[in-house]
C-alpha cells in the first residue's frame, strides 16, 4: 500500500494550456495513487507581466488591457482544471498580506543596478533568481541593463517576491511532502522550489519531452532541474549503451530528425534544409579542403544559468571562453590550406522564429571575427543555410556545447568538443579532447578516422535513451500533433499544425473575444476545446504507476525507480538493429538529399556517398 502524500503543485502558468493540460494529467495520476493533491495558481497577481503574457506575444510595453485578457485566460483554464480534475488548492494571494505588500514594495524601491545581486531573504539569492527570464528575453551576456532592460527585471522581481512569500506560507501551513512544479527555472516557480529544498522537501520538474515529433505526448520528470536530469541520465548510459533498439524506437528518433531537416517546427531553430545548394562556390571552398564546421552554442543560455546559480560555473575549461575556442581555432587553420573553416554562430543569438532579439555576444562575435584568412568564413542565420545542408560536405565538425554534436553524430560524421561538463549527451559519441594540445591533434586523428556507420548506431542508442526511455508516455490522453510521419500529406499537414501553434499563441485573444459573441454560455464555449481535451481523457495513464513509484520513493529520474532486467532488455540483435537503421537512413534521403541527383547519377556530397554505401552494404 503507498504511503499517502501530500503533493504541493505550483502552477501559476494556466494561460499556457500545451503545458498546463499535460501537467494536470500527471498531477491526477498522483491523485489517483492515493496522494492529496494542493494545487497553487496565480489569480492575476504577475498581472504586470509574466510568462504567459511572453507566451502569447505580449511585451511588457503592451497595453495592460492585453495583458488583463491573458489574465482572464489564465484564470478561466484554471478553474477547468480545478473542476475537471478535482484538485483543491489555493491562490497566491490568498497568502500575501499588505504588509507583505508593503515590504515588497519597499524592497523594490531600494533595489538598484548595484546592489540587486545581494538581495537575499531567507539565505535565498531572490535577486539573482529574477534575473533567469529577463537574461534570455534579451540574450543578456553580462549584467549592464538599460532602463527597458531594468524596467523588465524590476517586473520579474516584484513577480518573485510575491511567489517567495507566499510559498513560504503555504509551506509552512501544508508542510508537504513532495513540490512539484512546469519547468524550475521561472524565476518564480524556482524561488518556491528553492524555498521548499532549504526546508529538505523533494523538489520535482515537469517538462514536455525532447523530440519534435511527440514532445506534447511525452513528459519529463526529474528532481529539481532539468540541468540535473539530463546529467543523471548519462550516469545511465554506460548500461544501455550496448542494448539494441527495437524498430519502432528508432523509427521514433528519425521522427524527431525530420521535423529538424524541414525547420518548420516552432522549436527548430535551423532553417530548412535546401535542395541544390553549393556550399563550395558558396563559401569559395579550394577543391581538395576538408572542411571543418564550428558549431558553436547559445552563449546566453549558458550565462542564465549561471547567472542564477542553476548550473555552476566550470573553472577549468581548456577554452574559458567560446571566443577563445574560435580566435585559437582560427590560429590553428590560418596556416593549414589543406583545411577549410566555416564558424556556424548558434542561430538563437539572432532574430528568429521564437523572438526578435539580436544577442550580444552575437553583435560583440561580428565585431571580432573580421578580416578572416581566405580559408575560414563565418556563417551567420542572414546567409539562410541549415546545418543539413553544410553536413553534406563536412569531414568534421567541432563543437562547443550545441546539440549539433549530437545531431551530427547520428549521420556519422565525427565531432570534437572540447569539455564533457558543457553537453548534455554523453563524451564517447564523439571525440573528447583533454587539453588544448589534445584538441588539436585530435582534429587530424578524427578528419583520419572519418565517417562511420556505427557512430549512426550509438547516437541513436543514445537518442532512444534520453527521449523514449526517459520519459512518461501521455499519448491517451494528448492527442495534439498525432499526425503520422508516414502520411502522403504529411509536409500539407505539418505545415498546418505549426501554423495553428503559432496563431494559437499570439490570437488566442482575439478568438475568445469573437466566439464570445456568438454563444450563450460564455466560459464553456469560449474554451470548449480545453473542456473537450478534460473530458476525452484516459481514466489514467498507463505510466500511472511509474510516475508515483518515482515520487513515492523519492528517486531521481525515471530509471532510479524502476528495477530493470538488462540481460532480457532488448530481443534484438546487432543485425536486426543494423537492418532496421538502414531503414531510416533511406527514411530520411529525401529530406537529406535531392532524389533527382541520384536518378540522374549526378555529383554527390561526401554525405549521400556514405549513407548509400551503408544502405548498399550487407
Amino acid at each position: 500500500m503507498n504511503q499517502q502524500l501530500t503533493i504541493l503543485v505550483f502552477a501559476p502558468h494556466s494561460a499556457i494550456w500545451v503545458h498546463a493540460f499535460p501537467e494536470a494529467l500527471i498531477i491526477e495520476s498522483l491523485k489517483q495513487q492515493n496522494n492529496r493533491i494542493i494545487y497553487i495558481t496565480c489569480d492575476k497577481e504577475f498581472q504586470n507581466y509574466c510568462v504567459c503574457m511572453s507566451a502569447y506575444g505580449l511585451t511588457q510595453a503592451s497595453p495592460q488591457v492585453q495583458k488583463d485578457e491573458i489574465c482572464k485566460i489564465c484564470n478561466s483554464q484554471k478553474e477547468i482544471i480545478k473542476n475537471e480534475f478535482k484538485f483543491d488548492g489555493y491562490d497566491i494571494g490568498e497568502f500575501i498580506n499588505q504588509t507583505e505588500r508593503a515590504t515588497i514594495e519597499s524592497i523594490l524601491k531600494q533595489t538598484t543596478p548595484q546592489n540587486f545581486l545581494d538581495l537575499k531573504l531567507d539565505n535565498i539569492s531572490v535577486g539573482k533568481t529574477a534575473l533567469y527570464e529577463v537574461l534570455l528575453k534579451y540574450k543578456k551576456s553580462d549584467l549592464s541593463f538599460s532602463e527597458t532592460e531594468w524596467n523588465s527585471y524590476l517586473i520579474s522581481l516584484r513577480n518573485t517576491l510575491i511567489s517567495f512569500f507566499a510559498s513560504r506560507k503555504i509551506l509552512d501551513k501544508e508542510k508537504p511532502d513532495r513540490v512539484l512544479t512546469y519547468n524550475s527555472l521561472y524565476s518564480v516557480n524556482r524561488v518556491c522550489i528553492q524555498l521548499a529544498e532549504i526546508r529538505g522537501i523533494p523538489t520535482y520538474f515537469l517538462h514536455a519531452g525532447e523530440n519534435l515529433s511527440n514532445r506534447l505526448q511525452t513528459m519529463l520528470i526529474g528532481e529539481s532541474s532539468p540541468f540535473k536530469f539530463y546529467q543523471r541520465i548519462k550516469d545511465y548510459w554506460p548500461i544501455y549503451k550496448d542494448i539494441p533498439c527495437s524498430s519502432e524506437s528508432i523509427e521514433v528518433v528519425t521522427n524527431h530528425f525530420l521535423e529538424l531537416f524541414r525547420g518548420n517546427h516552432f522549436f527548430a531553430y535551423s532553417s530548412s534544409k535546401k535542395k541544390q545548394l553549393d556550399i563550395y562556390n558558396f563559401f569559395s571552398i579550394q577543391k581538395g579542403q576538408k572542411i571543418i564546421i564550428a558549431t558553436m552554442g547559445s552563449y546566453d543560455e549558458v550565462f542564465a544559468a549561471e547567472t542564477t546559480e542553476v548550473l555552476s560555473v566550470n573553472e577549468d575549461l581548456i577554452f574559458p571562453k567560446q571566443i577563445d575556442w574560435i580566435q585559437s581555432l582560427i590560429e590553428f587553420t590560418r596556416n593549414r590550406q589543406d583545411l577549410f573553416l566555416i564558424i556556424r554562430v548558434h542561430p538563437r543569438e539572432f532574430p528568429n522564429k521564437r523572438d526578435s532579439v539580436h544577442s550580444e555576444h552575437s553583435k560583440m562575435l561580428e565585431r571580432v571575427l573580421i578580416d578572416l584568412p581566405s580559408n575560414i568564413k563565418l556563417n551567420l542565420p542572414k546567409d539562410n543555410i541549415s546545418i543539413y545542408n553544410l553536413a553534406e560536405y563536412a569531414d568534421l565538425f567541432l563543437n562547443a556545447w550545441s546539440s549539433a554534436g549530437e545531431e551530427m553524430s547520428l549521420l556519422g560524421i565525427p565531432v570534437l568538443f572540447y569539455s564533457a561538463d558543457l553537453v548534455y549527451y554523453p563524451s564517447d559519441i564523439n571525440y573528447l579532447a583533454k587539453s588544448k594540445e589534445d584538441f588539436f591533434e585530435k582534429i587530424d586523428i578524427a578528419l583520419a578516422d572519418g565517417w562511420s556507420f556505427e557512430k549512426i548506431r550509438t547516437t541513436y542508442r543514445w537518442y532512444v535513451l534520453k527521449s523514449i526511455r526517459s520519459t512518461f508516455d501521455l499519448s491517451e490522453s494528448v492527442k495534439w500533433q498525432q499526425e503520422s510521419i508516414h502520411s502522403k500529406d504529411i509536409k500539407r499537414k505539418k505545415r498546418l499544425v505549426n501554423l495553428i501553434y503559432s496563431i494559437y499563441t499570439l490570437f488566442n485573444r482575439v478568438y475568445f473575444k469573437i466566439l464570445s459573441k456568438f454563444t450563450k454560455t460564455k466560459t464553456h464555449m469560449n474554451y470548449r476545446s480545453q473542456l473537450e481535451d478534460c473530458r476525452q481523457r484516459a481514466f489514467s495513464l498507463k505510466d500511472s504507476n511509474k510516475i508515483n513509484k518515482l515520487i513515492q520513493d523519492q528517486k531521481k529520474i525515471l530509471f532510479d525507480s524502476i528495477d530493470y532486467d538488462l540481460e532480457n532488455k532488448s530481443e534484438y540483435s546487432i543485425d536486426l538493429e543494423t537492418s532496421f537503421i538502414k531503414c531510416e537512413i533511406l527514411r530520411m534521403f529525401p529530406d537529406l538529399v535531392d532524389m533527382q541527383d541520384i536518378k540522374e547519377d549526378t555529383v554527390r556530397s561526401p554525405l549521400r556517398v556514405n549513407l548509400l554505401n551503408a544502405i548498399k552494404s550487407k
